[in-house]
């Protein structure tokens, strides 16, 4: 048995007292119920509150079956409606993000969440979710969603608070990249088909741009003659433009090579790669173009991002701070970075080689 009493904002835009109550009826059944407490005060509206659960105590719900008390905790389906319209679209999150959301619920939580009431979702609910015998990556994604829409939930006060859920744990795999040779290789197959070929290979694996950066790279951003690009926009699959991932703006040195790439494309225009009508190049041209040069060079068939792993990898090679990749690559955090360090082997070698230099051997 409780009873709690709340002050919060009903559909009418108006603040009331909202009593809480929690009770075992006569009859054995668990009963809540959350309605408006009548009273200006609060110790008014908490002494409602006690007379209304002595009465559900006492009698129970007779002769209330068929009238209804303002139930304003929806259902998880219920919700998630307004999440995706008041909180994604309204907060202008990324049509990615978006779609994700749309996938997620759609595949994993609606069917097995849809209709438990929103304040009722918790740790069973988590383990129903682990137990479905997915990939570990996958269910923590799940997961991560199923925690982003509860604390908004919370956040709005249509729940006390979101449960804590833990996700599993997870085999972290290395990035697949290119070794030097091999870059070498796929750079020769690019120039082969061509300058915009090229640029593109160079775009990715010299300057670590992700694939709606380079959509998105204009000719206005390209300083040639300071030697750097300004990566501000990135082109979503939509076709909008976006600020980069994590909504910061970087500036990039240009190496020798990117910079004479650039030029052997340089042309009238907004779009560093474009098609022949002037537009920015799509995708799919873009993928086909790298699928093309990798097949040439002897490589599997790989998509964009593994070049930017190649220029995260290549400067960690090459001894890189972390702190400098992070701010090169746009990473949020170093937790990013952190995973091509282990490439920088020297580095250790090098720490452990100081820790006792001034000791003689024994």
């Amino acid at each position: 048995m409780a009873v709690q009493i709340r002050k919060r904002k009903f559909p009418s835009g108006v603040m009331h007292w909202q009593a809480d109550i929690r009770v075992r009826l006569p009859d054995g059944r668990y009963h809540r119920e959350r309605c408006k407490a009548p009273g200006k005060s609060r110790s008014a509206a908490l002494k409602w509150a006690r007379q209304r659960e002595a009465h559900l105590l006492r009698f129970g719900r007779q002769g209330e079956e068929g009238t209804s008390r303002e139930q304003d905790v929806p259902t998880f389906a219920e919700f998630v409606s307004r999440f995706l319209t008041e909180h994604v679209e309204a907060n202008r999150l990324a049509p990615a993000t978006r779609r994700h959301y749309d996938v997620v619920l759609r595949t994993h939580l609606l069917p097995v969440l849809g209709e438990v009431p929103l304040d009722e979702v918790g740790a069973s609910h988590v383990q129903a979710l682990k137990r479905r015998g997915l990939k570990a990556s996958t269910t923590n994604q799940v997961l991560a969603k199923l925690r982003a829409i509860l604390r908004v939930a919370a956040r709005w006060e249509l729940i006390e608070h979101a449960p804590e859920i833990t996700e599993l744990r997870e085999d972290k795999r290395q990035p697949g990249f290119y070794d030097f040779e091999a870059y070498a290789r796929l750079v020769q197959a690019a120039r082969e088909f061509g300058p915009e070929a090229l640029a593109l290979v160079r775009l990715g694996g010299d300057a670590g741009l992700r694939r709606g950066e380079i959509r998105g790279l204009r000719w206005a951003n390209v300083h040639l003659d300071r030697g750097q690009l300004y990566v501000c926009e990135n082109r979503t699959t939509g076709g909008g433009v976006r600020l980069p991932k994590g909504s910061k703006a970087r500036w990039v040195p240009i190496t020798k090579p990117l910079k004479a790439a650039l030029k052997a494309v340089e042309r009238p225009g907004d779009w560093v790669l474009c098609g022949s009508d002037g537009r920015w190049s799509s995708e799919r041209a873009l993928g086909s173009q790298l699928n093309r040069a990798q097949l040439r060079a002897g490589l599997p068939c790989k998509g964009l991002h593994i070049l930017r792993h190649t220029f995260c990898s290549h400067l960690a090679m090459r001894g890189a701070h972390p702190v400098v990749i992070q701010r090169l690559a746009g990473h949020a955090n170093t937790q990013t970075t952190e995973v091509y360090m282990h490439l920088a082997p020297s580095t250790l070698n090098e720490a452990i080689d100081k820790l006792r230099e001034d000791e003689e051997d024994e």
